[in-house]
């Protein structure tokens, strides 16, 4: 009976040295939870921020983009997606040319790349020092994501 009187301790020993690790992987995975509910709004928004940008783009049919009422339109969209959160996302617009009308010389086709970056408060403890993006000590991961959209345009014939 001395036996097992001396192993008494044993569970707590045990129960001390597996539940911090056990613990952590918990953590984990309800961190990779929050940081994959982030990443889909991200990526939505971004979605719809190049969409408004597609949209609102051009003045006249067969005309360039203009950039500033493009950023004014999704700095608006922005502020009501995200609310009291809007100063920390940024958005970067950037409109690339992707070719000619083949029909229409003066008619430049146009993308409109939106690109939205926020940084995502990590929650639970002991995952900054892993997931979290620099500098570590703030405890955000920076989730970025970009989406591409061609800008709607109408047409007008070569002679205009």
């Amino acid at each position: 009976m001395k036996i097992f009187r001396r192993k008494r301790g044993q569970v707590v020993v045990e129960l001390l040295l597996i539940l911090p690790v056990f613990m952590l992987m918990v953590f984990f995975v309800l961190e990779y939870g929050n940081i994959a509910y982030h990443t889909l709004i991200m990526n939505h928004a971004s979605y719809e921020f190049a969409r408004i940008g597609a949209l609102v783009g051009v003045k006249k049919p067969s005309g360039r983009p203009d950039r500033t009422v493009i950023t004014q339109k999704i700095d608006q969209a922005k502020r009501k997606v995200f609310g009291a959160e809007a100063d920390h996302v940024s958005v970067n617009v950037k409109i690339e040319n992707t070719g000619r009308e083949p029909m229409y010389k003066k008619h430049l086709h146009e993308d409109v790349v939106v690109t939205v970056t926020y940084p995502v408060k990590l929650i639970f403890p002991g995952t900054n020092f892993l997931l979290a993006s620099q500098p570590k000590r703030e405890g955000k991961r920076k989730i970025q994501s970009t989406a591409r959209m061609p800008v709607e345009k109408g047409y007008l014939s070569s002679e205009d």
